[in-house]
């Protein structure tokens, strides 16, 4: 069993095409990490995959005969969970009921127990209990986003989408969420994307990563195979030395650490 993505092509518009031929494998337990500068697909990719874009061409399979394409929303919403980036929650429900939102597709017009027991679950793992009282408008950027994580947690998901989910996130609440995440995928079997910046974190909790420039993969792989100085400066356009540390691979940025030559047009702008 494997999510399958094969030649899939996506774009907005009749001139804009965003991802090219686009092929990865995603099999249950493993975390996959897509990696390139802004706009180079990594959103839109999961975006597809969860739904909300449709593809020009191509195929997403689950298993080799689900057709995520062709799946009614409602059985597609029991196999697909999706956490978009981080957003303002406008609706007034408290934060439980929120969390709820991830088990509709699996009752009708009343939560049974099971629901509710996902659902607690979920908020614990996700250290959400002293806000169980609260409204989603009064939280934090930071804390909406673990609300959204753990709604899609709640779903209890085979394939868990991630798009930059640590954004809003202190460095605590990131490593919190990389390490529920690959708790989820090992201990669940579940087929884990998840769209980053940060290379080093990708290198920690990925098991393998693909490189989007432009809509096309250049590499991908384990990260110890496939980090490579000259490559990432292709992607980022930033010139970087790579490292070992406890095992993981290191990127570090070269950075001209001298004071910026003196521009009037700084001067000009303050005034």
């Amino acid at each position: 069993m494997s999510l399958q993505i094969r030649d899939l092509e996506v774009g907005y518009g009749r001139h804009r095409t965003v991802l090219n031929s686009v092929d990865l494998d995603v099999r249950p337990g493993e975390i996959v990490g897509l990696l390139g500068q802004n706009g180079s697909g990594k959103s839109t990719l999961i975006k597809t995959v969860a739904g909300i874009n449709r593809p020009a061409h191509g195929t997403m399979r689950w298993n080799e005969t689900t057709d995520l394409g062709t799946l009614p929303r409602r059985e597609l919403a029991k196999l697909v969970a999706y956490v978009p980036q981080a957003i303002r929650l406008t609706f007034s429900l408290d934060v439980r009921e929120a969390v709820l939102l991830g088990r509709t597709p699996y009752f009708g017009t009343k939560p049974r127990a099971e629901d509710w027991y996902h659902v607690d679950q979920a908020i614990e793992l996700l250290g959400l209990g002293e806000l169980t009282g609260r409204t989603v408008t009064e939280l934090s950027g930071g804390q909406a986003q673990r609300v959204l994580i753990a709604r899609a947690i709640a779903q209890d998901p085979t394939i868990l989408l991630l798009d930059e989910p640590t954004s809003a996130l202190d460095l605590r609440y990131q490593w919190q969420t990389l390490n529920l995440a690959r708790a989820v995928a090992t201990g669940n079997g579940v087929a884990a994307v998840i769209a980053m910046h940060d290379l080093n974190q990708a290198a920690r909790f990925c098991d393998r990563v693909v490189f989007l420039h432009h809509g096309n993969v250049l590499a991908a792989g384990e990260p110890s195979e496939v980090y490579d100085s000259e490559l990432i400066e292709r992607v980022y356009g930033l010139e970087v030395e790579l490292s070992t540390y406890r095992g993981f691979v290191e990127v570090h940025p070269i950075a001209d650490t001298r004071p910026a030559p003196h521009d009037p047009r700084l001067r000009e702008m303050a005034s």
